[in-house]
């Protein structure tokens, strides 16, 4: 009966992971498709059916992965601020947190920037349609909770303190504040040092050397 089960489960574990790999790899794709169309048509020329037909699946496929389109381009924003949480996180403990979140920033900001003009015209429809403008401010306190927790992780501290919540929001202000800036001209091309230098002039003197 033990051995049955455990058959079962070795033959069930695969085939899980293959389910959320393609689950991943669809909503990966549908995002990706909606940037390209988005930068192609704008965010109103664009609607959900043409989403889903550039990755060939149907609208209800559509639904199940984004309740809205606005829900998409949220996603497609906040992938930028997983991946340097993500990096943060992974920095070697013994770094001080202003060495850890430069190495992050020049990490997260590495891939996927390559296309500047992409990544502006995405930055600028965030900003100019007040719906997107909302959600993703919503979306960016949320992050900066998280960013809290990541900082107390680092210092041994209480994520709930006011000198973390504080670091935090001030970090996840800087970043958004200074990709829109950067977005809004084109005398420099790397995001990652524009990010940084505002990281330096506002949420870096807050934290330990």
């Amino acid at each position: 009966m033990v051995a049955d089960a455990v058959a079962t489960e070795t033959l069930e574990l695969p085939r899980s992971g293959l389910a959320v790999r393609k689950k991943e790899r669809t909503r990966r794709q549908l995002a990706e498709a909606a940037a390209e169309l988005f930068s192609e048509r704008g965010y109103a020329g664009t609607t959900i059916d043409d989403i889903a037909a550039a990755v060939d699946v149907s609208p209800r496929t559509f639904f199940r992965y984004f309740p809205t389109k606005e829900d998409l381009v949220v996603a497609i924003g906040a992938t930028s601020l997983d991946l340097f949480l993500e990096a943060l996180r992974d920095r070697p403990p013994e770094e001080s947190l202003q060495v850890a979140l430069r190495a992050a920033v020049g990490q997260s900001l590495a891939s996927g920037w390559e296309d500047t003009m992409k990544v502006r015209s995405f930055l600028t429809l965030l900003r100019e349609t007040p719906a997107l403008r909302a959600r993703w401010l919503e979306e960016a306190y949320g992050k900066r909770d998280l960013m809290a927790e990541v900082i107390a992780e680092r210092t041994d501290t209480d994520p709930c303190e006011l000198r973390n919540l504080l670091i935090a929001g001030a970090i996840t202000l800087t970043i958004n504040t200074a990709l829109q800036a950067w977005a809004d001209q084109d005398a420099e091309s790397d995001a990652s040092s524009f990010v940084y230098r505002g990281l330096t002039e506002l949420a870096l003197p807050l934290l330990p050397n």
